[in-house]
This record gives C-alpha cells, sequence and structure tokens, in this order.
C-alpha cells in the first residue's frame, strides 16, 4: 500500500506515492495560530519595541531621512501586508512619505525588475515611496574598516547615509547565520560582495553546527556589523507552515530578534525519533534556483544516514546558480581544492566558494537526486549530483542503493526547517 502525499513545488504541487511499509515519518514546519489581526500585531509590536526607542523617539533623536531595508522575492516575509503599516507609523512619529524610501536588500542576488518590486512591496506601497534594488556597485559602498574576526566591513553608502534604518524580515533557521532576521539584512542584506564572501566563508564549511544556533561566530560578526553601520530598528515576523504571520516583534537589533528566534523554534524544529536511508524533501519555498535550494540540500541531507539518499524537488526555473556560475566551474573538486583557491587569491566569487564548501560537505556524505523541470541530470552531474523529472525514477534509483526495506522520511518544505532527534517513546 502507498501513501499519497502532497507536497509543495514552486507555486504548484506534486503528489508523491511512498510505500506506507518503508516510511518513518513526514515532517516540516508546523502550523501555528495565526495573530488574530495582522495590522494590529504589527502596530502593537512597532509600538512597543523590545529594547530599542519607539520610532518617534527615533525620529526625535536621529532626525526624518528613513530607509527601510527588505528581502527579495526568494523570502516569504509578506513584505505587502507589513509595510503599509510601517509607513503610517513612520508618518504618525514624524517621517512623511517624502522622507521615507525603500530599498530591497539584494546582497549578491540579482536584482529585481519593476514588476517583481511592485509585487513585492504591493502596488499602493510602490506607488507611495521609493522603492528600488541595493547599488551592487563597488564604488557604492564604504569602508567602515574591519570586525573582531578581521572580515572587512563594506556596506551600501545609501543605507549609511540614512537617518533611520529599519530592516522588514522573517526569521526562520539558516545554515550560515543560525537564523535568518534581524542583523542579515545588513549583512548581507547591504554590504558588498567582499564582506558577504568572507563571512560565508567562515560559515560554509560550519552549516551543520551553526544551524538552529542562535549565538555562533557568524551572526556575531553579523549583528556587529549591523550595530556599528547604524541600523536602528527592526520588524521581524514568524510564519507558520501556511505563511500566516503567526508573530511580529519590533525593535533592538539583538533583543527582539532573540524574542522572534523563540516565537520561530517550535514552529521550524523538527522532533525526529529515526535518521532514515531516504529523505524525500521538497525545497519550498526555495525554488527560484537551486542556489536558493542548497539550503534545503543541506538542512534535509543532515537527517540522512550517512551513505543515504537526498531525493529534492525544486521546479529551478532559473536553473543552478545563474547569479554564481562559479559555483558550477568547482565541479566536483574538494573543499580543500577550493579552499586553496581562495587562498591563492584564484577565485573571484567568494560567495560562491562558501556555499560550494557547505554543499560539498553534504554531497561527500550522501546521494543527491534532483525531482526538476529546471535542472537537466546532464547540469547536475557537473556539480557532482542527479537530476530527473520523474519522482518514481528517483525513487525507484534509491531503493536499488539502499533496497527495498530501505526507510524514508519526507519533509514537506525543506527550506525552512532544523531537526532534533529525540528517543523513540
Amino acid at each position: 500500500m502507498k501513501r499519497q502525499i502532497t507536497l509543495p513545488y514552486g507555486s504548484q504541487s506534486r503528489t508523491i506515492a511512498v510505500p506506507e511499509e518503508n516510511l518513518a515519518w513526514v515532517e516540516g514546519p508546523k502550523q501555528a495560530a495565526p495573530v488574530p489581526d495582522l495590522s494590529e500585531a504589527v502596530r502593537s509590536a512597532i509600538r512597543n519595541p523590545i529594547g530599542s526607542p519607539t520610532l518617534g523617539e527615533l525620529v526625535l533623536k536621529h532626525g526624518k531621512k528613513t530607509l527601510i531595508l527588505v528581502d527579495d522575492g526568494t523570502r516569504s516575509t509578506p513584505q505587502a501586508l507589513i509595510l503599509p503599516i510601517l509607513l503610517d507609523e513612520l508618518n504618525a512619529a514624524g517621517a512623511a512619505d517624502g522622507d521615507i524610501s525603500i530599498m530591497v536588500a539584494l546582497a549578491t542576488h540579482r536584482r529585481m525588475n519593476r514588476d517583481e518590486l511592485m509585487a513585492r512591496v504591493g502596488e499602493a506601497v510602490f506607488n507611495r515611496v521609493p522603492v528600488g534594488n541595493l547599488s551592487q556597485r563597488p564604488e557604492d559602498f564604504v569602508d567602515l574598516g574591519v570586525t573582531a574576526l578581521g572580515i572587512p566591513i563594506r556596506v551600501s553608502r545609501q543605507y549609511l547615509e540614512s537617518e533611520i534604518s529599519i530592516a522588514v524580515g522573517n526569521i526562520i533557521p539558516h545554515m550560515y547565520a543560525g537564523w535568518a532576521g534581524g542583523a542579515k539584512m545588513v549583512q548581507p542584506g547591504v554590504s558588498s560582495a567582499l564582506t558577504t564572501g568572507k563571512t560565508h566563508l567562515i560559515a560554509g564549511p560550519r552549516c551543520y553546527e551553526i544551524l538552529g544556533k542562535v549565538d555562533n561566530p557568524v551572526r556575531q560578526e553579523m549583528e556587529a556589523i549591523a550595530i556599528r553601520s547604524g541600523l536602528k530598528f527592526i520588524v521581524n515576523v514568524v510564519l507558520g507552515a501556511s505563511g500566516q504571520v503567526a508573530a511580529v516583534v519590533a525593535g533592538d537589533v539583538v533583543k527582539a530578534h532573540r524574542a522572534g528566534v523563540e516565537a520561530a523554534r517550535p514552529i521550524y524544529t523538527m522532533e525526529l525519533e529515526e535518521r532514515p536511508d531516504i529523505v524525500v524533501a521538497s525545497s519550498h519555498p526555495a525554488d527560484r534556483d537551486l542556489w536558493q535550494g542548497f539550503k534545503p540540500v543541506n538542512n534535509c541531507g543532515m537527517v540522512v544516514k550517512d551513505g543515504g539518499t537526498l531525493i529534492l524537488l525544486i521546479p529551478a526555473p532559473e536553473g543552478i546558480a545563474p547569479d554564481h556560475t562559479q559555483l558550477v566551474d568547482f565541479g566536483t573538486a574538494r573543499a580543500e581544492e577550493v579552499l586553496a583557491l581562495v587562498a591563492q587569491g584564484k577565485v573571484a566569487d567568494e560567495v560562491a566558494a562558501a556555499t560550494y564548501l557547505a554543499f560539498d560537505r553534504t554531497r561527500r556524505r550522501i546521494n543527491i537526486i534532483l525531482v526538476s523541470d529546471g535542472i537537466t541530470h546532464s547540469e547536475a552531474a557537473k556539480i557532482g549530483i542527479s537530476a530527473t523529472t520523474s519522482f518514481p525514477e528517483a525513487l525507484t534509483a534509491a531503493f536499488e542503493r539502499h533496497g527495498q526495506s530501505a526507510r524514508i522520511g519526507v519533509v514537506t518544505q525543506g527550506a525552512d526547517i532544523m531537526a532534533t532527534f529525540v528517543s523513540k517513546r
């Protein structure tokens, strides 16, 4: 007998069939009660900030020129719902719409076009205040010295020149930062590729140890950069599995973020009793390309037995890594070889190298099969993995590798999870 399981696949879904006798578990982010009134929840969080002055006090102390940092379309933050409320609160605090602009904190992601920007912030907001992408030109970043670990700090001039800066994002487990949200909108969000490459090179080889750990060296660097560069306020949401807002926090970049992490942790932590031979996972919501999909590759790969198989359902309409093509150039090189190239100054894209290091750690442990309409088998083979458009074909290959009694786990949304293992009851 087979269990029919429907998984998100980009904006659509795919239903897979898994033999009931092989199924160990089906897990993913948990449903959480949505806030009763989103507008009121956002407004209340902003008016009662955690560890921070109010918006009115910040405007009075620093001035009215405000820059709101938002994440791009690879993230699930409901910006179009949050931003109108934030703008109204800024107006009430003394900053008129003419004093406010919005920047998409792209980091090293591709620029968003006009239609994408409008969809991201909502048409009303798009027509209300200026909305633009981070300038990624080297001359548009300012040198602020180095961090305690010696990482060069280069951040956006436009961001630095604002009197009030506010970061709006969401809080989920993250393999490089421990948890997303908070200071991550500054580093990497509005930092140069130089700064981002250096922090990611610390994180990439340590992604297994960092995921879900809020106090880690990389987040400490991110927060040091955000504080030194003057980030004044954050508004972060926590989403349940259905995408509805379950909690809102606002205020200090560290203190408010930590409160949000505590709200997010039970939603995104999978408590598992068994590490299976095969894990089937949806990449959702990291669906755009495999660059985003490396999050579910690593997050879900961590819960597979050594030598096991991860089958990742990912539409990847933009391919493997269109913004970081050097990752594909590394092919199947060992991590030590890539690190040697970095040390020799032969790597132009250190962010690509860092992500490759994280990916290589998982690829060396387990077999990876993509079920994708956007990546062919020949393309996947360049980086040492397999691809097919057929889930049954992928599952058959995994059974051939591990035997017909292989145990299978299914992750419903693989990008935003972490796991703990508990004893069987």
